[in-house]
């Protein structure tokens, strides 16, 4: 009887202990699949990569041939230029390009090797679809953005040139600063009119801005920006070896930047390098020998960042921004070799976030 009473203490046991352990394993197996699911999520978060862009603003001089007055004879580079642009183009990871004095032949696509694609004067590593107002670019993870390239010509002549001549000519009312500006900008007016004037561009862009299409602006604007001639007492002298005693240092509102800036564009640049007394960022022009027929002496020249991306969006924003050129006086990234324009170039990196992400 003992025994069985014992026997029988010992099966209750038995099975409750079963119970509990089965509760126990149950309980722990759910905290391990939970964990497993939560490290799989946090994973997976951190493991997605946004979309990263890299665009190039760039003009190629006369479509990258031979320029000899201006001083670049294709005998200086080996029998051409193209294939020098394009090396500046690749080391510098541009995605996407929009090249200003294009010739619109293959000669510069084909340069750049397998997987470059051309609409117009717009080159790609994605694939492009010429659409109205600019040029889609198809990239990964379904996101596109429509580029559109720009190279405005100054009507009535070329903005800092005449304030240079209007300072040779001690022709400034130093007390009435304001009509001088205005005087200028009356000057500089025809800018915004014809195929190649700001209106243009504006007109193109405006239905995409609506439409909440991803825009980037490409350009040489002829034309400085009202975010950089934005004081007369601070600031570089623009002009290389000034002898007039007055600095040609002026707050004007360009119409054409102050324009697409109305229109919702910002300027990539500007935007991560926002003092332009610390980061000029001038594009026009790189140094020159003297002699050349088809230029001023380089001492006369009024320095300049005519060239320019611009964008908007409503999941892009610009996380870097570099000009690209033949020294590390005047360019964040510095090409080696013989520069090969008359002109510096602009990269600019952009993500692409979540809609939701208000960040700039």
């Amino acid at each position: 009887m003992h025994g069985i009473k014992y026997l029988e203490t010992d099966t209750t046991f038995t099975v409750a202990t079963m119970r509990v352990n089965r509760w126990l394993f149950r309980s722990v197996m759910a905290l391990i699949i939970t964990g497993m699911l939560n490290v799989t999520v946090c994973e997976s978060r951190e493991t997605v990569t946004p979309l990263r862009v890299r665009v190039m603003t760039f003009n190629i001089l006369a479509g990258g041939n031979h320029a000899p007055t201006i001083g670049f004879p294709n005998n200086k580079f080996g029998g051409s230029r193209k294939d020098d642009i394009a090396r500046v183009i690749l080391t510098t990871k541009a995605d996407v390009v929009g090249i200003q004095e294009d010739d619109r032949s293959d000669g510069l696509l084909k340069e750049l090797g397998k997987g470059w694609h051309r609409a117009g004067s717009v080159y790609a590593k994605y694939p492009l679809t010429p659409v109205d107002g600019g040029v889609r670019v198809h990239l990964p993870l379904k996101q596109s953005m429509v580029v559109v390239n720009a190279h405005w010509w100054p009507t009535g002549g070329y903005g800092p040139e005449l304030v240079q001549a209007r300072i040779k000519l001690n022709n400034i009312n130093e007390f009435d600063l304001n009509e001088f500006e205005r005087e200028i900008l009356k000057a500089t007016a025809g800018i915004a009119n014809g195929a190649r004037g700001y209106l243009s561009l504006v007109r193109a862009i405006n239905p995409l801005i609506a439409a909440g299409e991803t825009v980037i602006v490409t350009g040489d604007f002829n034309e400085p920006s009202h975010e950089d001639w934005n004081s007369a007492t601070s600031g570089m002298d623009r002009w290389v070896k000034n002898t007039s005693g007055r600095p040609l240092r002026f707050k004007i509102a360009w119409a054409g930047s102050v324009a697409i800036a109305k229109a919702g564009l910002k300027d990539a640049y500007r935007t991560v390098h926002p003092d332009p007394s610390k980061k000029p960022g001038n594009t026009w022009t790189p140094p020159y020998p003297d002699g050349l027929t088809g230029r001023q002496p380089y001492a006369d020249q009024v320095l300049d960042r005519i060239d320019r991306v611009h964008f908007a969006g409503p999941n892009i924003r610009v996380v870097d921004a570099v000009v690209v050129g033949e020294s590390a006086k005047t360019s964040e990234t510095v090409h080696e070799g013989p520069w090969v324009s008359d002109h510096r170039a602009v990269v600019a990196e952009f993500e692409f976030i979540e809609k939701a992400d208000s960040r700039e």
